[in-house]
């Protein structure tokens, strides 16, 4: 998930029960007044007198990106019939209620539009190579790191092992290191995997 995007704390129980009103609404313009509410205390918390927002105390609460939220606000107050409004409130509902991981990755399927790391398009389209976290391209016959991060991202969860076969200079094992995954590489090269260890002993665990 992006760690460069600004969350807000929420208080789950306040949110889901509006969010359960407000579905319970038969008038269209009431059900939007109600939205507009909520957006209005994530616009400017400090002005919340609803509860929607964390204040500290011990209720639970749940961290969401203030502009996917927003967004997903503003659809419903796009809508242009109660049951389009209200399929979209039960989305959101779900979002904030929820959690949904499968058995192969950490991504909560509820709230998928969070996730700015993880792309949707081809891997073989990055337009440069990420040249951070040890990351040179010293070796010939290595490929960009993007590939073995995304790949890691979609298909295993953090503390899971990588097996990489082929280790060459550490790409794979260097991303597992950022993404706190377990890796274990296979080089035939003795001089190829001392340079790569070296490379390693560079990477902090799980430095995003």
């Amino acid at each position: 998930m992006a760690d460069d995007e600004d969350f807000i704390d929420l208080c789950r129980e306040s949110l889901v029960h509006e969010l359960e009103e407000i579905l319970k609404i038969e008038h269209l313009g009431t059900l939007k007044k109600r939205i507009r509410t909520i957006k209005g205390c994530v616009e400017d918390p400090g002005n919340d007198t609803n509860g929607f927002v964390a204040n500290g105390s011990d209720e639970e609460t749940i961290p969401m990106r203030s502009d996917i939220l927003l967004e997903e606000l503003d659809q419903i107050l796009d809508t242009q019939t109660l049951e389009r409004a209200r399929y979209y409130v039960e989305r959101l509902k779900k979002g904030a209620e929820e959690t949904k991981t499968s058995r192969i990755n950490d991504i909560n399927l509820k709230r998928w539009k969070e996730y700015d790391d993880i792309l949707t398009d081809s891997l073989w389209v990055e337009p440069r190579r990420d040249t951070t976290g040890a990351h040179l391209g010293w070796y010939w016959g290595n490929f960009i790191p993007q590939i073995p991060r995304q790949m890691m991202l979609r298909y295993t969860k953090e503390g899971d092992v990588v097996l990489d076969p082929f280790l060459g200079s550490g790409t794979t094992l260097i991303e597992c290191r950022r993404l706190g995954r377990n890796g274990i590489g296979v080089e035939l090269s003795p001089d190829v995997a001392d340079r790569a260890r070296d490379f390693m002993d560079m990477v902090s665990p799980s430095s995003n």
